[in-house]
């Protein structure tokens, strides 16, 4: 048993049993216990490995994405590139390395960076000491949206697998109607399980399609996430500027359940071991979309990694890389495009969606 079980075992005790998304919460990020203040999830020595930390053509086809847009808004004299949950900085080094071949551009650049691990933020302010631009840390995306306020500025805005790990809601059909999923103590009194609220819900408003979902059908909802979208898309409409959202999930209002947690690169039990382990839900791209287009912004995608990245021109990058490569090197860099781009691996599970604030401006990769 962990701290971290035994916290929540106790807290679940004293105050009754807790939603979903507050265990995800607690899992995370907890001050003393949490998984992302106390570990370094990243790499093959960590518990996962994104898709910056596979190839470098991953930022680098990011950095050209902005680029192109910044082009297009005839060249804003200041811009601020915020990235959300930015790890160990490998995305933000490739984007700004590939911006060498642009320094107008990179000479406009203010960077941003909101991230909750005192550790990484550690790593990030190393790998990034040397930027001559300025450089700030944020604990929330608020605080970096606020820092880009100016109404002359521009924003642009990355995030690649941070929605997934934002904290959800689960709702299970019974027969009354739809219960929250809640997380209480087993009956061994020596770990935690799920149970259903008593009572259906009836603050939370689903999906019209699946109210006739069959019985016992899980739901899932991420209202930070969709917070989240709404906060950057009314930002959109006061402010030039892009995002580029990329996560693994789906692009339909539906039901099943896609909480899960990794450790060392393995499916484990979410129960077993909080703190240290990785947890995370698949996205419902739709849903933000949809918000981000009520609120008037303009919206692209979604579309599969797969997509995205050959639009953007991933195999001629591949090409090019391979022509004065070693044979071993050659080996390596075929090896990251499969993982990147196959069926089987990132290149369809993983969804790619952008909101821009001008209605008018064409963006590459969709």
């Amino acid at each position: 048993m962990t701290d971290l079980n035994e916290h929540l075992i106790k807290l679940i005790k004293l105050h009754g049993p807790i939603p979903v998304s507050s265990y995800m919460t607690e899992a995370l990020t907890n001050p003393k216990y949490g998984y992302y203040v106390n570990q370094n999830p990243f790499g093959k020595s960590g518990d996962f490995i994104t898709a910056p930390e596979v190839s470098q053509m991953f930022g680098e086809l990011i950095g050209l994405w902005f680029a192109d847009l910044w082009l297009k808004m005839d060249r804003p004299l200041k811009v601020h590139l915020i990235e959300l949950g930015p790890g160990k900085g490998t995305l933000m080094a490739d984007i700004i390395r590939v911006l060498d071949v642009l320094p107008e551009f990179l000479g406009v650049i203010d960077l941003h960076f909101v991230e909750a691990s005192p550790q990484l933020i550690e790593v990030q302010k190393e790998k990034f000491h040397d930027f001559p631009g300025n450089k700030s840390w944020h604990e929330t995306v608020k605080s970096a949206l606020t820092a880009a306020n100016a109404d002359d500025e521009v924003t642009f805005i990355i995030a690649n697998e941070f929605f997934d790990a934002l904290p959800i809601r689960q709702f299970q059909k019974g027969d009354l109607g739809w219960h929250e999923r809640m997380i209480t103590v087993n009956e061994k009194d020596d770990g935690l399980t799920f149970m259903l609220s008593p009572f259906p819900v009836q603050d939370v408003k689903l999906p019209e399609n699946l109210k006739a979902a069959d019985l016992h059908s899980i739901i899932e909802i991420s209202p930070m996430a969709e917070y989240l979208t709404a906060m950057i898309a009314e930002h959109f409409k006061d402010h030039s500027g892009a995002a580029l959202f990329i996560d693994y999930g789906y692009n339909d209002y539906r039901t099943g359940e896609t909480l899960q947690a990794i450790e060392k690169h393995k499916y484990a039990n979410i129960f077993e071991k909080p703190g240290y382990a990785d947890i995370s839900a698949h996205v419902n791209f739709r849903k933000l979309l949809d918000i981000a287009g009520h609120l008037g912004v303009k919206t692209l995608g979604p579309t599969t990694q797969n997509e995205f990245l050959s639009a953007m021109g991933i195999e001629e990058r591949v090409r090019i890389l391979t022509q004065t490569a070693t044979p071993e090197q050659k080996q390596d860099i075929l090896g990251a495009l499969v993982r990147l781009v196959a069926k089987d691996e990132m290149g369809t599970l993983f969804k790619v969606i952008g909101i821009i604030s001008d209605e008018k401006l064409d963006a590459a990769g969709f």
